[in-house]
Parts: structure tokens; sequence; C-alpha cells
């Protein structure tokens, strides 16, 4: 009987535990429309990366921040994710960072790119998006 009372409150501080972490993590999505690549030389922006609400990440601090964009075929560009104070190379058109990890959560996010070689021609990349995760902020 005392046994299993013990695991019906552990099952229900458990459950607790794990509907209090559900509210404290999320994560946003954000695309943005197509860039066409010109130059070497001069790197080109995307339009701002935000999430889909400004409540959705208020209190937040990113986490992991997943990206993806897709060059034509044949096409290499250099490429970065940045936020207002810095930028992140990316090393494909496909990935993960941590870099950004304890950023504000509603911290705008923008894409640049350029070409790699001065010769190349232009380079139209779809389907720009980034994944935010994000979590309240721990306090010590």
């Amino acid at each position: 009987m005392i046994r299993r009372a013990s695991a019906w409150l552990a099952g229900i501080v458990l459950c607790g535990w794990w509907v209090g972490t559900a509210h404290a993590a999320g994560s946003w999505v954000a695309s943005a429309p197509s860039l066409t690549v010109v130059m070497a030389d001069r790197p080109l922006s995307s339009a701002a990366l935000l999430p889909p609400s400004p409540e959705l990440a208020r209190g937040q601090v990113m986490g992991r921040v997943g990206w993806q964009y897709q060059p034509p075929a044949g096409s290499e560009v250099n490429a970065w994710l940045c936020h207002p104070g810095d930028c992140v190379r990316l090393p494909g058109p496909r990935g993960q960072t941590d870099v950004m990890e304890g950023l504000p959560a509603d911290t705008p996010l923008y894409f640049q790119f350029s070409l790699q070689d001065r010769r190349q021609r232009a380079a139209t990349l779809q389907g720009l998006q980034v994944i935010v995760n994000h979590e309240h902020l721990q306090r010590p």
C-alpha cells in the first residue's frame, strides 16, 4: 500500500515537473523572402527574422538556432546568420548553432550572403528560414 502511494506521488511530481518544463521552453520559426546575391565583395542582408508574436519570446533567451536556405544547383555562396551585435559564419545551407545562446529570444535575426567568387553569376537563394529554440532565463 505504501509503495503504491509512493509511486503515485512520484508520478504526480514527475508529471508536474514535465508540465512546468513544457511551459518554460519553446521555439519559433521565421522565414524571409528569396534574395538574389550579385556581388562577392558586398554582402546582401535578408529581411529581419522575428518571432510571429512578441509575447511568444518575451522573457525568454535563445538556445540552439537552426537555419536553412536553398542555393541554386552548382552555386556556392558565403553565408552568415546575424543578430544586431554580431554574425556567425554558416558552414552550409542547413545546420544548427549554439553561438546565440543566452541572447533575448525576441532579438531580430537576419541572413547575409555574398558570392564566393567575382566571376560567379548572380544566385537567388530561396527557403530562408530559422528555428529558434528558447527558454526562460535561468537566474542563480
